[in-house]
């Protein structure tokens, strides 16, 4: 399986439509008119937000993902505005700014190690990628994006989470990670595992240790007011954030 398909089974897992409903609720709250998935991925949720009638943009630097959503955004004959750039660069490629942007999925640390096996990783790429998500955002628009939960850290390795299991084309698939940290080498190690009756397929994911008071320091560094987390319905696996501009 590529990660295309690993993702669109773990997100079948982790998210219903509750969670859209009070994403859709918390934007509304915050008069949000337009918005760009800053890590569009396989889709989610910007097509379900696309469907309750948001305009909302979408942007990725991973061609497969890319490729991915333009297929099935063609299949629903929907029009979503498509920008494949790279996060640091965001300002370089996106030209307008919107109300609101979505950094979700846990996406924020991976952006030095999406798709590297042996990634040299920065906190200050993740601080330059919050400057440019400031950047594209309106007078008091906001930032919303998640982060690990707490509950990750000082834990006995490899946490073990068990993400869910379904039935597909009539077999049981069983999806689980497998976390490790490394405090000082601030590096986040997942196997994302897949147990299809007698057959194993394991992606593995490195990333940055983020902790969420580095994350709300690093936003109130580059601008953001006003950081705090927010309880969004049906959002089980990570804590979220938002900041104002």
């Amino acid at each position: 399986m590529d990660i295309t398909e690993v993702w669109e089974l773990c997100i079948s897992l982790m998210w219903d439509a509750s969670y859209i409903k009070s994403l859709d609720a918390f934007l509304k709250d915050n008069n949000v008119n337009t918005i760009l998935d800053c890590g569009g991925g396989t889709g989610f949720p910007c097509i379900e937000l696309k469907k309750l009638g948001w305009n909302i943009s979408y942007c990725d630097n991973n061609k497969t993902m890319i490729e991915h959503f333009s297929k099935k955004i063609n299949k629903l004959s929907m029009n979503i505005p498509t920008f494949n750039t790279d996060w640091r660069t965001l300002s370089e490629n996106i030209p307008q700014k919107f109300d609101a942007l979505l950094c979700r999925g846990n996406s924020l640390i991976y952006v030095d190690s999406w798709e590297t096996t042996n990634p040299t990783l920065k906190r200050e790429n993740i601080k330059r990628v919050l400057r440019e998500f400031y950047q594209r955002l309106n007078e008091k628009g906001l930032l919303y994006i998640d982060i690990i939960n707490q509950k990750e850290f000082n834990q006995k390795y490899p946490l073990i989470e068990n993400i869910g299991e379904k039935i597909i084309n009539g077999k049981k698939v069983k999806v689980t990670w497998e976390i490790t940290h490394s405090p000082k080498k601030k590096r986040r190690k997942c196997d994302i595992i897949l147990n299809i009756e007698d057959y194993k397929n394991v992606t593995t994911c490195y990333s940055y240790l983020l902790t969420q008071e580095e994350l709300s320091l690093l936003m109130t560094e580059c601008g953001f007011k006003n950081v705090h987390n927010v309880k969004i319905i049906g959002e089980n696996n990570y804590t979220v954030y938002v900041g104002y501009k």
